[in-house]
């Protein structure tokens, strides 16, 4: 994915009646909250403030549409499992998650955030569940990689790639370990992207 491609808010939607209608290639970020989301799709396109990182987790529940390029949508999905979110905006969340997994079909992948430092939580597994029993393809993306030592890093690697096959699912890859502060791996999630986005249309999973 070439760096200087130009990333623009288009719309930030709480109901699918809301979302861009224009058909692009599409790839969606998912992770629990404080996952570092926001930073790492900053780092991706190479935009300090092109998606708002808050300073208190779990605030966000609209679902955020970026155009990238003129030729792809990335989509910011609000975060899950913030404890101090109250339970009724918790399901008004999930609705929406919902509501756009089944929506979209222009969507190529599901970008799954997962913290290397604390390996696949019991939330992350209701994720891989409810993204496998849709059939939709993910990618899990290691966030965080900065903040393991280099002798910790292949150990927690090669812990959530288990984890995440003994779930199962429609997994695209290995973790890829990147970090939105050193920019480690971002490269490569990059190219991995610009790849996908820019083949041919995959083929409908059973599920959808």
């Amino acid at each position: 994915m070439a760096q200087g491609y130009h990333a623009e808010f288009v719309e930030g939607a709480v109901s699918p009646r809301q979302f861009p209608a224009e058909s692009l290639p599409e790839v969606a970020f998912v992770g629990r909250s404080n996952v570092g989301k926001s930073s790492l799709l900053n780092r991706l396109v190479n935009q300090r403030k092109m998606a708002r990182v808050s300073r208190t987790p779990g605030c966000t529940r609209q679902i955020n549409f970026f155009r990238v390029g003129g030729r792809w949508w990335f989509v910011d999905l609000p975060g899950y499992g913030f404890a101090r979110v109250d339970r009724e905006r918790k399901e008004t969340w999930q609705r929406g998650i919902g509501g756009y997994l089944s929506a979209r079909r222009d969507l190529r992948t599901v970008v799954l955030l997962l913290d290397c430092r604390q390996g696949l939580t019991a939330l992350d597994r209701e994720m891989v569940d409810y993204l496998t029993a849709r059939g939709l393809p993910f990618r899990p993306v290691a966030t965080k990689i900065d903040k393991l030592k280099r002798s910790q890093r292949r150990r927690a690697l090669g812990d959530l790639e288990q984890a995440v096959a003994a779930v199962g699912g429609w997994s695209l890859g290995p973790p890829l370990a990147c970090s939105a502060l050193n920019g480690e791996g971002i490269d490569e999630l990059r190219d991995w992207l610009a790849t996908l986005l820019e083949s041919p249309g995959q083929e409908e999973s059973p599920a959808r």
